[in-house]
């Protein structure tokens, strides 16, 4: 092992798209069971694919689509950035999936459950205050004060990724905090022992490995650290801006505007470089997020 290469962070979209795929379903499965607490016996892996457009004309991406063996419609997304519209964002995506299953006279009542995962590598504002690295939403119902689902469709859970790593040395047998520290930094020697006691991990760390080797995969993945890097850069000025702006159009509105700019050039700005290496169009698509028109233009 002391000869291995510098693994890819599966956190990276790119590296998460290439290991949880068609054909590595057992791990999937595995990592998908960490989250919800339920053995899951079958799983079925949809390919990636989008959704629709996002506000401001963005595509909607899924990072991951699983059918699971009851039926329910599992969706992983990782966000690596604040963009300050986790919910917003997590429930758009929530509710396409949702609604794309009723086909034209069929009764709302045979929709699936939808299970969201949404892992974050920052911490969410609404539960900074709790200490546990995950957290379970639903629908119900608050002015009796009974806990009343309004339905067993909806499901969320909201991980954060450095409440694991605050957690490593207490919680490292969780199986959850485990994956979520492969996630992170796999190179990590805290990871390459806990590979050990895990199955799992183990098959998932044999399969990065293979695929770090892909040049071009190495090539995006860097690249998209990098930009995520220089997103959260920008996104500390935006609130710099934001705030003197605040008084003449409002606060929200000031950062907002220039997280949307920042994260605009920094797309325009990969894609650029990936053109000029000459990768496939469709791949500096999934990379960037912008229409074959505007990398064309570009």
């Amino acid at each position: 092992m002391e000869n291995r290469i510098e693994l890819l962070k599966p956190k990276i979209d790119v590296v998460f798209h290439s290991l949880f795929k068609k054909g590595n379903e057992r791990i999937t499965k595995a990592i998908i069971s960490s989250i919800t607490k339920e053995e899951i016996k079958e799983i079925q892996l949809e390919d990636r694919h989008i959704i629709g457009k996002y506000p401001e004309e963005k595509l909607g991406i899924l990072d991951l689509k699983a059918i699971l063996d009851d039926g329910a419609i599992c969706d992983i997304e990782i966000q690596l950035a604040d963009n300050k519209d986790t919910a917003e964002r997590f429930l758009y995506y929530w509710s396409r999936i949702f609604s794309s299953q009723l086909e034209k006279g069929k009764p709302y009542k045979e929709l699936n459950k939808v299970i969201g995962i949404i892992i974050l590598d920052y911490e969410f504002d609404k539960t900074k205050n709790i200490e546990e690295i995950s957290t379970r939403w639903k629908i119900v119902e608050e002015t009796t004060g009974i806990e009343l689902d309004l339905t067993d469709k909806f499901e969320l859970f909201i991980i954060e990724i450095p409440k694991a790593r605050r957690m490593m040395e207490s919680n490292q047998k969780d199986k959850l905090t485990q994956w979520m520290l492969f996630l992170d930094n796999p190179n990590n020697k805290e990871v390459l022992e806990i590979m050990n006691k895990n199955e799992e991990i183990k098959e998932a760390m044999e399969e990065l490995e293979e695929i770090s080797k892909d040049k071009e995969l190495r090539l995006i993945a860097e690249l998209k650290e990098k930009a995520i890097r220089d997103e959260r850069n920008m996104m500390e000025h935006a609130i710099e801006d934001g705030l003197k702006q605040g008084i003449e159009q409002g606060i929200e509105q000031g950062i907002q505007q220039g997280i949307e700019q920042g994260t605009k050039q920094a797309e325009i700005k990969m894609a650029q470089y990936l053109k000029s290496k000459n990768i496939d169009m469709e791949i500096i698509m999934e990379a960037t997020n912008l229409t074959k028109e505007e990398i064309e233009k570009l």
